[in-house]
């Protein structure tokens, strides 16, 4: 049986796979899903919904919002419109939704796998 890791269909799947228990990338994704947003405001997001193991600064969210813009799951414009400095927004591109239902097949998997481990743990260690 091959599992979601081995049917990635892009290079940079690999990438997220193999960092998918951090789970930033797969919270950009989702953030970016919904609606476009500026580095800053998913520096916030990412901090507030508690789904990323690590704290996103904003070295992390920039440095991974390139990665992803060079694999391009993300595609970035340059907003002047307003006064103030001119800002990024990012959004996803088709292939940024691609990736995203691949992480939610790799979480999905991984759920699976912790929930079959509890569940011998109850059965197996808990009843001795």
């Amino acid at each position: 049986m091959r599992t979601v890791k081995e049917e990635a269909p892009n290079p940079a799947f690999a990438y997220i796979a193999g960092r998918i228990d951090k789970m930033l990338v797969p919270t950009l994704l989702y953030f970016l899903a919904n609606k476009p947003a500026h580095g800053y405001g998913l520096i916030q997001m990412v901090n507030e919904s508690g789904f990323s193991e690590i704290e996103a600064d904003p070295a992390t969210i920039y440095r991974n919002l390139r990665r992803m813009e060079e694999d391009g799951l993300v595609i970035s414009q340059w907003e002047t419109e307003n006064t103030g400095p001119a800002r990024r927004a990012y959004q996803l591109s088709p292939e940024g939704h691609q990736a995203l239902d691949y992480c939610v097949q790799l979480i999905n998997d991984k759920v699976i796998k912790m929930q079959t481990f509890l569940e011998q743990y109850q059965r197996e260690v808990k009843e001795i």
